[in-house]
């Protein structure tokens, strides 16, 4: 069974989205919730707006 990963990209109120690459929801979550903290944002404050199978040019460049 092959590995495949998608591109899950959250955003928050304020305008503020974070896009990366998991395996799974679950993973992405996980994901989410680290790269929230890092950025003293609440996690709940992200909800999830595309799942991808290639990333956006806004991952890609910047």
């Amino acid at each position: 069974m092959s590995n495949k990963k998608s591109y899950y990209a959250f955003e928050e109120p304020n305008g503020t989205t974070i896009e990366f690459q998991a395996t799974s929801l679950q993973q992405a979550m996980v994901i989410k919730k680290k790269r929230a903290q890092e950025m003293g944002i609440p996690k709940e404050a992200f909800e999830l707006t595309t799942i991808r199978k290639k990333p956006t040019m806004a991952a890609i460049g910047g």
